[in-house]
């Protein structure tokens, strides 16, 4: 298959030319069609979809339930309210679903655009609990937004965060070490200092790193002792993802803040109500009044209920890490349907996940060696077996001496590197 088609081309080439940044997405452009965890691109190419749209997509393709949202939405104008200031019913039934399957103290939730305005507000609000804070913590090889306080605690590529400000803040270790770190600081500098800590439960694109539960829990010992806001980054990892609703419930701990986005089709920012400050300290125009998205997340968090997919996604994860595993990859790791393995080095991983595109197969990269598989929730052990077969072909091939890309597609796959 060459990549991209000639339809897909045409588009690519144009947004090049249009776009703000150097706009180097994937070689092929979706078009309306796919079901399930198939999805065509404007040339009729077929995929298998590993990747669920950078797990914002945990559903798969024309949904039936969910295009009866969208088609119940499609003769209203104007879509997007103001939200903070002017309410729309849908954004207190997203409300009630979302306290429906998150820890009781946590019982109130900031509705927003994205995941990276999920952990501003988190960071945000943490920090006007405190007006003794000085400085937040932060973890090697996190990644939490682009945004300027997100960024400023991400960690996985120093490219991100290149001659931009930075708000305070110190970097513990991803291992059991963060311990004595944490210690460490505390001995020169007072708790009231400390505006938060916050963690991936798993690391998304740093690595898809599982966090030690010695660390985790020692962590939430030190926070609830030294009264310091414990924020778990659930962008990536909640709603479902890790066969929990929430990843941070693997390790038996409930948070002081939650952010929450991607699945859940808006951003939130979740926590107890005592948390959040007084009215205007946080705000958005469009957050809690985008009519569409809000229903969308709402039916969401009912399909999974419905479907029971929590028991799909922890049997289909399990069934997926043991496959990896008799195919002999390296470090196979994961949690529900959070899973990755880690090839030799950079070239060979994003080979892999060249050759696996131009057979119909869309993996994601992260960290610098590794690929991760995230498909959608509702995943069968055949579409995990047919993923596998390719990958396993796509392997031996690229393992060939002289082994090398050709094709226009050569001219796209830098995204690889730096999509998240």
């Amino acid at each position: 298959m060459n990549l991209p088609g000639k339809s897909s081309l045409k588009v690519l080439t144009k947004l090049k030319k249009l776009t703000g940044r150097y706009f180097d997405p994937y070689p092929f452009v979706h078009s309306n069609k796919g079901n399930g965890c198939y999805f065509y691109d404007l040339d009729g190419n077929k995929f298998l979809d590993f990747s669920s749209q950078i797990a914002s997509n945990p559903l798969g393709y024309n949904n039936l339930e969910l295009k009866q949202v969208i088609k119940k939405y499609s003769n209203i104008q104007p879509i997007k309210y103001a939200g903070q200031d002017f309410a729309v019913e849908e954004h207190l039934k997203l409300l009630e679903e979302l306290s429906s399957i998150t820890p009781k103290n946590l019982n109130a939730a900031f509705l927003i655009n994205s995941g990276a305005e999920a952990v501003e507000n988190a960071i945000k609000i943490c920090m006007r609990k405190n007006e003794k804070a000085k400085f937040g913590i932060a973890f090697n090889k996190s990644f939490h937004g682009r945004t300027l306080g997100a960024l400023s605690l991400t960690n996985s590529k120093q490219l991100y965060k290149k001659n931009y400000f930075q708000i305070p803040n110190k970097i513990l270790t991803y291992s059991e070490k963060a311990l004595e770190e944490l210690e460490n600081i505390l001995k020169h500098n007072s708790s009231e200092e400390i505006a938060f800590i916050i963690l991936e439960p798993i690391q998304g694109e740093g690595g898809y790193n599982i966090a030690p539960k010695e660390m985790i829990n020692g962590l939430r010992k030190i926070t609830l002792k030294n009264k310091i806001p414990f924020i778990s980054d659930e962008v990536q990892t909640g709603m479902g993802r890790s066969g929990k609703w929430w990843c941070i419930e693997n390790f038996n701990i409930i948070p002081d803040v939650m952010s929450a986005a991607k699945a859940l089709q808006v951003g939130a920012t979740i926590s107890n109500r005592d948390m959040f400050p007084e009215p205007g300290a946080i705000s958005s125009t469009w957050g809690g009044g985008h009519k569409l998205d809000l229903a969308l997340g709402c039916k969401t968090i009912e399909i999974i209920k419905k479907k029971k997919l929590l028991n799909n996604i922890n049997k289909q994860g399990k069934y997926l890490r043991k496959r990896l595993q008799e195919l002999n990859f390296n470090n196979v790791r994961g949690i529900g349907l959070l899973n990755a393995f880690t090839l030799k080095n950079q070239k060979l991983r994003d080979d892999l996940v060249i050759e696996c595109l131009k057979n119909n197969l869309v993996l994601l990269g992260c960290g610098y060696e590794s690929i991760r598989l995230i498909p959608p929730y509702i995943i069968k052990e055949k579409e995990i077996d047919e993923a596998c077969e390719i990958i396993e072909k796509s392997y031996r091939k690229i393992n060939k001496k002289g082994f090398k890309h050709q094709g226009e597609i050569c001219n796209y796959m830098n995204c690889i590197k730096n999509i998240t």
